[in-house]
C-alpha cells in the first residue's frame, strides 16, 4: 500500500509504502475515522506526529538551529554589536556559518570571560559542521 504526501504549492508528490501490518491496522482505523469526532482527533494525532517525523528527516543543513547555538550565536552578536541574520536564527547551517565567522572575535573582545567558559562546545560545533561539509554537500541527507 502506498501512502501520498502532496503539496500542491511546489507541484509535489511523495508516494510512501507502508508494511503490510500497517496497511491492515490503516484499515482497521479508516473504518474507525468514519464518525467525525474520531477523526478529527485522529487527525490532529496524526499531523503532529508527521510534523516531527518530516522535521527529523530534514537535511541537516536546513534543520532548525538548536536553542545551545541559537543562545550562543545571539551572544556572540551582542557582545560584537551585529545583527544575528535572519537566516542564522531559521537555519542551522548559517547557524554556525555564523559562529565559525564571529565566535573567535567575540572570545577575544575585553568581556568575553563567559564566552571563554563555551568554547569547548563552539569548537566542537565548529568541528563537526567542517566535517559535514568535507564529507558531503550541504543539501545531502545525512
Amino acid at each position: 500500500m502506498a501512502l501520498y504526501l502532496v503539496n500542491p504549492a511546489v507541484e509535489m508528490t511523495l508516494e510512501l509504502y507502508v508494511s503490510p501490518r500497517l496497511e491492515e491496522a490503516l484499515t482497521i482505523q479508516y473504518e474507525r475515522i468514519k464518525d467525525r469526532k474520531v477523526r478529527d482527533t485522529f487527525v490532529k494525532r496524526l499531523e503532529t506526529q508527521v510534523e516531527t517525523l518530516l522535521k527529523d528527516s530534514l537535511d541537516w543543513d536546513i534543520k532548525e538551529p538548536t536553542a545551545a547555538q541559537l543562545n550562543y550565536a545571539a551572544l556572540v552578536a551582542k557582545r560584537l554589536g551585529i545583527p544575528l541574520p535572519s537566516e542564522a536564527k531559521r537555519y542551522r547551517y548559517y547557524t554556525a556559518m555564523f559562529l565559525e565567522t564571529y565566535a573567535a572575535q567575540a572570545k577575544q573582545s575585553p568581556e568575553a570571560s563567559d564566552l571563554r567558559s563555551r568554547e569547548s562546545s563552539a569548537d566542537a560545533a565548529r568541528a563537526l559542521v567542517a566535517d559535514r561539509q568535507r564529507n558531503e554537500g550541504p543539501g545531502e541527507n545525512t
